[in-house]
């Protein structure tokens, strides 16, 4: 599993796949964005990934490759 210290509190962050959902002023439309974001458990502190990330579970390729 990938892990980065929070900033926050010092404790083991982790690398989680987000979905977010903006929607387009003055219409009904939304945009759907796929990340990767670093979160604390013990604070929720967040930050999103960046740059090319080395060693990822198969699980999160997967997620990355299905929502491109």
């Amino acid at each position: 599993m990938e892990k980065q210290e929070c900033p926050m509190c010092g404790e083991s962050m982790r690398l989680e796949p987000i979905e977010q959902v903006n929607r387009i002023a003055g219409t009904m439309q939304t945009s759907t964005r796929h990340a990767l974001e670093w979160h604390c458990p013990e604070c929720d502190y967040f930050e999103e990934a960046e740059g090319e990330l080395e060693g990822l579970s198969p699980e999160l390729k997967k997620w990355m490759d299905d929502n491109k």
